[in-house]
């Protein structure tokens, strides 16, 4: 959802440059403007002790990532119908409680990220409002996680084919975490957008904000009873921009999948011409009903995959969820994208 600031903006912009004529364009230098806020991040710990095996000396960066809305694949929370399920869950799942980026675009436009300087400190000039807002007309909300990351290609910017991230802000709910918060209007207690239940709204515009985090478990608890998880007052914290922001460095394996886009919860799909390879973690379990009476006697299979440009040591996992008959967002549908015959594998 695109933010009106973010359409006045561009509107603004556009009435800049027809101004300027044919001349020369002035005042669109990103070092001559006054940036909406400014982050202020300071690198925790010793990179040589959690990085990775290279031969160039370390590259450290920080930048921002905007959050995708918090929505796990249905067949990664327990229980789990069997063995097979728990192993498909443990090897293609990853974290059901972690942050996952909104989108591309490091190095693009004026926000671009930032070095770290030797006293392991960083700024972060953000000039433009977030074009990814969550909510309704009325009300507006996005997260987003500072990571650490080295710089490998010496690019400047994020990118997920070398560079490896060492560090975020928020990486899982299941985690005390601290986030930049943007909210546009009002703000909706009830969104399950990285919720922070029991903690005061983040104040309008840019700030920060901490919260404790709360358990897989927990998360399961408040949804079968209709409600969001709490968080521990006692654990909220908000601040303006002025605040610095530490993030600790970490092994990659325990930053988790930030960098990570979600694949979609209900990706469903017709049984694929070759068999699953022997490697692969495969399960076969129930569909869910979901109210309709419509699943009954019905399976699917599940497949642990895992994509990525990156090594598969750093590969994003994902679920694929094989069906006979249905359509790509719904294996109960009425009219099927695909009604086939079982495989001869």
């Amino acid at each position: 959802m695109t933010s009106r600031f973010a359409l006045a903006g561009t509107i603004a912009l556009a009435g800049a440059i027809a101004l300027a004529g044919c001349g020369d364009l002035k005042g669109l230098d990103s070092e001559a403007l006054t940036p909406l806020a400014r982050i202020r991040v300071r690198v925790v710990g010793d990179i040589e002790a959690v990085r990775q095996p290279e031969s160039d000396p370390p590259r450290l960066r920080v930048a921002l990532l905007w959050g995708q809305p918090w929505l796990p694949d249905a067949s990664c929370i327990p229980p789990y119908e069997n063995a097979a399920h728990a192993e498909v869950a443990e090897t293609g799942c990853g974290d059901p409680l972690g942050f996952r980026r909104a989108g591309f675009g490091f190095g693009f436009g004026l926000d671009a990220d930032a070095e770290v300087a030797p006293d392991g400190t960083a700024t972060l000039d953000l000039y433009e409002v977030p074009t990814t807002l969550f909510g309704d007309i009325y009300s507006q909300i996005v997260y987003g996680s500072v990571i650490v990351y080295d710089d490998v290609n010496n690019s400047r910017f994020m990118d997920d084919v070398e560079d490896v991230v060492y560090g975020a802000s928020l990486s899982s709910m299941s985690r005390p975490d601290t986030r930049v918060a943007f909210r546009h209007g009002a703000f909706d207690d009830r969104s399950a957008y990285y919720p922070r239940r029991g903690c005061p709204p983040p104040v309008e515009g840019y700030s920060i904000v901490s919260t404790g985090g709360f358990t897989l478990d927990q998360a399961i608890q408040a949804q079968l009873r209709g409600e969001l998880p709490e968080q521990d007052p006692e654990q909220c914290r908000q601040d303006s921009t002025d605040r610095e922001i530490a993030v600790e460095l970490q092994t990659p394996e325990d930053v988790g999948d930030v960098t990570c886009q979600p694949f979609a919860p209900g990706f469903y799909s017709p049984p694929p011409p070759i068999p699953p390879r022997d490697t692969q973690i495969t399960a076969c379990i129930s569909i869910p009903d979901r109210g309709t009476g419509l699943s009954f006697g019905k399976s699917q299979l599940l497949i642990a995959q895992a994509f990525s440009f990156t090594p598969l040591d750093r590969a994003c996992k994902f679920v694929q969820h094989v069906v006979l008959r249905g359509c790509f967002d719904d294996p109960l549908c009425d009219k099927p994208n695909w009604d086939v015959q079982p495989p001869p594998w």
